[in-house]
């Protein structure tokens, strides 16, 4: 006969077991998620092995340019693995926390990877005194290991989800962030949704204009971040598309934003490649359509072809 104590006991290590259980459960379904990099927007890139070619820039680089794509029609003439690391105007304009970030990425023995950098004028301002960069407080300024896979300290830090939310996430996402780093957004793409979206981005960007300046700082961070990448392989700098009242909007917060691009290049020997007005579709003026970021890579490989020196 079983004395109160010891069903107590019993009961202790049932629940014991269906809490172990339940842990080996969520483990194992946690697992590919995880080691596959299917965590977040960000986090595969950081799991991935180091890079032999690169995309740098803001989420309009993040989605609008597939390196899959690009190594396709590339691949023979320069290193890889190819990979998109760009991420978001918060965490990637450019500047010195970006620049150390990239340069933990790329492999150091690399001499023949191509580097597609691309430039807008919001990727090159700054709220707020000259020197002060936000990002350095962020992943990009403060994650050193960025090519391990569990990333133990993404994963601790950055990453702050509840772990079951992981799971939930996953299965109904509108964002997938593939192995090459190229984030696939699979949203609404009618006309009337566009519109929604585009009129609220534009709004976001005319706050930003109001609030930023162009800042010297980042201008030379990007000299630098050419400058280091050269010594790797060939540089582009590109303009993705944007939408007309996007478009304008920029050429108003900086009219000479093109030229300054443009003299930049030519100082440092560079291609410069404009598509700001090439009619691809996007999603709210700022970020292509998922389905025109084929296209639109396929042509940038196409021009790359051309112009490169093989």
């Amino acid at each position: 006969m079983k004395t109160p104590q010891l069903s107590a006991v019993w009961k202790l290590l049932g629940r014991l077991m269906l809490l172990v259980g339940a842990l080996l459960l969520a483990a194992l379904a946690l697992g590919p998620v995880v080691l596959r990099g299917r965590v977040d927007a960000f986090y595969g890139r950081f799991t991935g092995p180091p890079a032999g070619s690169l995309i740098l820039g803001t989420s309009r680089a993040a989605q609008g340019i597939r390196p899959a794509l690009l190594a396709a029609q590339l691949g023979q003439q320069f290193e890889g693995p190819w990979l998109n690391y760009a991420f978001t105007l918060t965490h990637s304009p450019y500047g010195p926390a970006y620049l150390r970030s990239m340069q933990r990425k790329l492999r150091s023995e690399v001499r023949k990877g191509l580097f597609v950098v691309a430039v807008d004028p919001w990727s090159l301002s700054l709220t707020g005194p000259e020197g002060v960069y936000p990002e350095n407080n962020s992943f990009i300024g403060q994650l050193h290991e960025v090519s391990q896979n569990p990333n133990l300290a993404y994963l601790t830090t950055y990453q702050t989800k509840p772990l079951y939310r992981l799971l939930l996430d996953y299965a109904t996402a509108t964002e997938r962030l593939h192995p090459d780093g190229w984030l696939e957004v699979n949203i609404g793409t009618d006309s009337a949704q566009v519109r929604a979206r585009t009129a609220r981005k534009l709004q976001d960007y005319r706050l930003l204009a109001a609030s930023q300046h162009l800042s010297a700082g980042r201008l030379q961070a990007l000299r630098q971040t050419v400058h280091f990448l050269q010594q790797h392989g060939q540089v582009v700098l590109v303009r993705l598309p944007v939408g007309p009242s996007l478009l304008a909007l920029e050429d108003t917060y900086q009219p000479d934003f093109d030229g300054q691009i443009r003299r930049l290049a030519a100082q440092a020997a560079v291609p410069y490649l404009d598509y700001s007005r090439a009619p691809y579709a996007t999603t709210d003026g700022n970020h292509l359509q998922r389905s025109a970021s084929g296209p639109f890579s396929r042509q940038l490989a196409s021009d790359l072809r051309k112009l490169l020196v093989h």
